[in-house]
């Protein structure tokens, strides 16, 4: 009973390492969305080669690996 004990205490030891570095990065995690939502968002930069305008009435059609032309 008493090498169960020690085993489980060895465990539990490793663990809390495991556990704190999770807390840290989850806490982290939690601090970067929270000035994420706070910070105005960032401006929009017109696409290279593209017409960039606001209208999206017109879809863009949709290309597939199927319907690409080959090369």
């Amino acid at each position: 009973m008493r090498q169960r004990m020690i085993r489980l205490d060895r465990i539990a030891n490793e663990m809390n390492a495991w556990l704190l570095a999770l807390a840290i990065g989850l806490g982290m995690l939690d601090l970067t969305v929270l000035v994420a939502k706070c910070l105005p968002p960032l401006p929009q930069t017109p696409i290279a080669g593209g017409v960039a305008s606001t209208d999206h009435s017109t879809p863009m059609p949709a290309v597939s690996a199927f319907t690409a032309p080959r090369n």
